[in-house]
């Protein structure tokens, strides 16, 4: 029979606190990537853990090492985390989709400048530039920030197409 904290007590009997004190550690040891080892993801981690809910047959045949209940309560943490990461990380494209459109509008605005034939339209275009410039941008950059927001989306994005399968992953997950 395994032995815990305090007192050696016997798992199964381990105070509720302890329990919750013992998983959220094991999920927080398994996840951090150190010097000495690789991360491990989200959903593997909570597949140890669910394997450590099964009861052991030279330890305790009655008992896993970790009490199932849990690790559901951890795992619903989790996909509640997940959902929220998921959430702002759609604010955050939305934000960078507008700014893609803005600066987008820029090198619409600077062709039709370009290609104006009168003085008058020539200033109109550029008074419209000037007012979709943001703080920090020119002429002469707007262009570089256009590609680093386009840079940065695509990024953001493909951040975005794993969480939402890790999150499908995990919702299939039993204890």
């Amino acid at each position: 029979m395994e032995l815990g904290y305090p007192n050696g007590v016997a798992t199964p009997n381990l105070p509720l606190e302890g329990q919750i004190i013992r998983v959220a550690d094991e999920f927080d040891a398994i996840t951090s990537k150190r010097q000495y080892k690789s991360h491990v993801g989200v959903c593997d981690t909570l597949k140890i853990l669910i394997d450590k809910t099964h009861p052991d047959k030279n330890i305790n045949p009655k008992v896993g090492k970790v009490n199932p209940k849990v690790v559901k309560a951890l795992i619903k943490v989790v996909i509640d985390d997940t959902e929220y990461e998921i959430y702002n990380l759609e604010m955050y494209l939305d934000y960078i989709k507008k700014e893609i459109n803005r600066l987008e509008q820029i090198t619409n605005y600077k062709n039709k400048m370009d290609a104006a034939k009168s003085e008058s339209d020539k200033a109109y275009y550029a008074n419209g530039i000037k007012m979709l410039l943001d703080n920090g941008e020119t002429m002469q950059n707007y262009q570089q920030v256009l590609q680093e927001y386009n840079q940065a989306y695509v990024v953001r994005q493909q951040g975005m197409d794993k969480l939402v399968q890790e999150l499908k992953d995990i919702k299939k997950l039993k204890v």
